[in-house]
């Protein structure tokens, strides 16, 4: 049940998004494009997510599926208000007319090319932005250094080195070489301790035994601890 209600939110919200590339082109298309990638977005989604004999563990591949779910959704939804207040005042446009002047019928003025490239524009950003996340931006690692001051803390203390490490997510790696990069920037951190402080995994420890022997490669004087959840 509740993924034929999800389905029909995505359908509404999809159907919606869509006037604007009606409304900006012509070209049918880049409208069959637009009905046909809505499509396989939505049918590989349910796909992986309901039909898939490892249930809801969140693979690479599930991985690609729900962040493609989302970006799409996310281009729609950014149109819509945009487009919504663009009907409302169609609308009223359009009650104005009929109330008060001479016209029989009532008439919606059309949407105007101008505000849907303008939707589009806006959409465009968040969308490209996911797209960039998904493929390229999980594995942009960075080093962030803070230097932590307490009245009370001991001497021994004194440049003790702490390499933090959170949400992994292990099940969604996909990228041998890029993990290496990884593993190899927290070894040049020489941290007299590590810690992975959550997300090791999406869902199950088995996710991480592709990767074990890599991170098996980290060792710190105090040791490399870490959580088991968040």
């Amino acid at each position: 049940m509740r993924w034929i209600i999800f389905t029909i939110v995505y359908v509404l919200l999809t159907i919606y998004g869509f006037q604007a590339i009606k409304t900006v082109t012509k070209n049918v298309w880049i409208h069959y494009l637009f009905i046909g990638i809505s499509i396989l977005v939505i049918g590989n989604f349910i796909i992986q997510f309901a039909m898939a004999s490892d249930g809801r563990v969140l693979t690479p591949i599930k991985s690609y599926a729900f962040g493609f779910l989302l970006t799409f959704m996310l281009f729609n939804l950014v149109m819509i208000p945009i487009l919504l207040t663009e009907d409302v005042i169609r609308f009223f446009i359009g009650l104005y007319e009929k109330l008060l002047t001479s016209k029989d019928s009532f008439y919606m003025p059309s949407r105007r090319k101008f505000v849907s490239g303008i939707a589009l524009g806006l959409a465009a950003i968040p969308f490209s932005s996911m797209l960039y996340g998904m493929y390229k931006g999980k594995y942009n690692f960075k080093v962030l250094k803070y230097t932590l001051n307490f009245d009370d803390l001991p001497d021994a203390f004194d440049g003790y080195r702490i390499t933090q490490i959170s949400d992994i997510h292990s099940g969604s790696f996909d990228d041998h070489e890029k993990i290496t990069y990884a593993v190899n920037l927290i070894k040049e951190q020489q941290g007299d301790v590590i810690m992975f402080t959550g997300d090791l995994v999406n869902n199950k420890a088995t996710e991480m035994l592709p990767w074990k022997d890599l991170f098996s490669q980290l060792h710190a004087k105090d040791g490399v601890f870490s959580v088991l959840g968040n």
